[in-house]
């Protein structure tokens, strides 16, 4: 399903530009930023933080926004946090035309329960987003995969995903988004004192999920 977000921005004076006056914006509750792109001027912008943060926090990647009277259609280019990734210090919002054909991360989402995981299985999830190409205007918030149906051995690829309209995924058809594997346990063989192998303890596989990297950067303008 695409998205229909729309936000309204207020230009910032000259006053609230640099790494001060952000800051101050900061502490009174608003985001800057910067709209810019189809060869019209840079903008630098700001925006309530709390209309802000919920579209970001969706995942959503193009959206409508109104500025001085007219509304544009944007995508988010580059969103800055601060060092612990807690709140937004500076976004990036570069105009794009509605028809045109853009390249966007679309975040997964799992739905259900794998039966699989009930017999013993494990649910991997090596990919978290898929990269798609669609017209702006038909950007996908978020690709729903049901996983109901996931046996041990099963698993979900690209070619699975259900993309409405022309939208295209850009991946290997054949590249898995969801499994469910076998839990194997093997028993390891360790060097005891006198050199003679003896049995280790018998531990199942552990699969972690990476953790997200944390951008810090301001973006502040100067």
């Amino acid at each position: 399903m695409s998205t229909n977000a729309q936000i309204e921005l207020v230009g910032r004076t000259d006053e609230e530009t640099g790494s001060a006056a952000c800051e101050r914006l900061r502490a009174a509750g608003q985001t800057p930023g910067v709209l810019y792109g189809n060869q019209d001027d840079t903008v630098s912008v700001k925006i309530e933080t709390g209309s802000l943060r919920p579209l970001i926090d969706r995942g959503v990647r193009v959206l409508d926004v109104a500025i001085d009277g007219e509304t544009q259609k944007v995508m988010f280019r580059e969103v800055q946090w601060n060092t612990f990734g807690t709140h937004v210090h500076h976004f990036d919002l570069l105009r794009i035309d509605a028809d045109q054909r853009i390249e966007v991360e679309v975040p997964v989402e799992l739905r259900g329960t794998a039966p699989g995981t009930n017999s013993g299985g494990q649910l991997e999830q090596p990919l978290h987003t898929v990269r798609v190409n669609c017209s702006a205007a038909e950007v996908p918030e978020r690709l729903m995969i049901r996983i109901n149906h996931l046996e041990i051995g099963d698993s979900i690829t690209v070619a699975d995903l259900d993309l409405e309209g022309d939208t295209e995924a850009t991946l290997d058809p054949t590249t898995v988004i969801a499994r469910v594997v076998e839990i194997r346990e093997e028993l390891e063989e360790e060097i005891g004192e006198e050199g003679e192998l003896e049995p280790g303890l018998i531990e199942p596989e552990v699969i972690g999920r990476a953790a997200d990297d944390d951008d810090d950067g301001d973006g502040d303008d100067e």
